[in-house]
This record gives structure tokens, C-alpha cells and sequence, in this order.
């Protein structure tokens, strides 16, 4: 299916994104280590970027190196970046490091289970702030 995962995201699924990452949710895995790509609203930003231990982060814990983190200002830059994404896009084949490419990113049908409420995305109670 190399066409899907080529398909951009589109205006409709990044709204929906945007919107439960306004109403507080995360999309980011929570367990050991390495967790992949997440999306987080955070202090009037939207972030894109690695998640280590369940949390967005901003240095890598395994590299001891900035962790790629990418910042949007408002809803508008951010829907707009990730309606113009897709799986190919966000696969991470620009790393060097072969452990990071196509391991836990962003995918259409992440967001799409995020939208849906997917368990698989909500934060344990043992993780809550």
C-alpha cells in the first residue's frame, strides 16, 4: 500500500487533531525508553517531537543530543504543516540512525485512533501530573 502511505493527511484530520490537542490530550506512548514521534498542545504551542518515558522531550535520554522537536506558534501554522504531511513524510527517514526510521511515528491511522479517543493514547494513572 505505498500509495496510502503517500496520501497527505488533509485539512479535515489535522483540524481533529488539533482540536484534541487543544482540549488537553497527547498523542504520545507511554512506556520504558524510546517511545517515537508524539503531538502535545503545551503552553500555547503545538510540538511535534521524539518522546522519551512517555513524555515529549526536548533531549534525547538514549544519544545524549537535542531531541527533534519542532515548535507551531498557533493552530492555523500547525494545521497547515500537518495537513501537508503524510506517512512517508513523517516516517523519519532523515535520521542517520536506522533504530529511528519508521519506529513508532506519526501515522494516519495514529491520528485517526487519537481522534477516535483510542485507548492505546490515553495516559495511564500511573503517569497523571
Amino acid at each position: 500500500m505505498a500509495g496510502t502511505r503517500k496520501q497527505l493527511y488533509g485539512q479535515a484530520l489535522a483540524q481533529q487533531v488539533a482540536a484534541a490537542l487543544l482540549s488537553g490530550r497527547v498523542l504520545a506512548p507511554y512506556h520504558r525508553d524510546y517511545c517515537g514521534m508524539g503531538l502535545q498542545y503545551v503552553q500555547g504551542t503545538f510540538v511535534y517531537g521524539e518522546v522519551w518515558d512517555g513524555q515529549l522531550q526536548s533531549w534525547n535520554t538514549f544519544e545524549n543530543r537535542a531531541a527533534s522537536v519542532v515548535a507551531f506558534p498557533d493552530e492555523a501554522t500547525f494545521v497547515e504543516w500537518l495537513s501537508a504531511q503524510s506517512d512517508a513524510t513523517l516516517d523519519r527517514r532523515e535520521m542517520t540512525e536506522l533504530f529511528y526510521r519508521k519506529n513508532q511515528t506519526i501515522t494516519r491511522q495514529r491520528l485517526l485512533a487519537f481522534v477516535a479517543g483510542s485507548a492505546s493514547e490515553t495516559r495511564p494513572a500511573w503517569a497523571a501530573s
